[in-house]
């Protein structure tokens, strides 16, 4: 079995998620519900970076040598707070 790489700095993912106010939990292996209060705002998978807002798929940028590592963390940023704003 080839062993998946998970892309997803996962610690400084949940402490987003957590400035934020939203909630996380575990639908399936490489899949995260997101919730802000209550609501499903958005799925992510972190084994490939891509986020779900259910209307549009968002490709982050994958932490690598060389490449801004706070990059992927404001795509995060701005994509949550575009969606908090919305009327989900």
């Amino acid at each position: 079995m080839k062993k998946r790489s998970n892309f997803t700095p996962m610690e400084r993912f949940h402490e987003i998620l957590v400035g934020h106010s939203l909630n996380a939990m575990n639908v399936g292996i490489n899949h995260i519900r997101v919730f802000l209060e209550g609501k499903k705002l958005f799925d992510y998978y972190p084994l490939r970076m891509k986020l779900f807002d259910y209307h549009n798929w968002h490709q982050l940028t994958y932490p690598s040598f060389g490449n801004d590592d706070t990059k992927w963390e404001n795509e995060l940023d701005d994509i949550i707070r575009c969606l908090m704003i919305k009327p989900q």
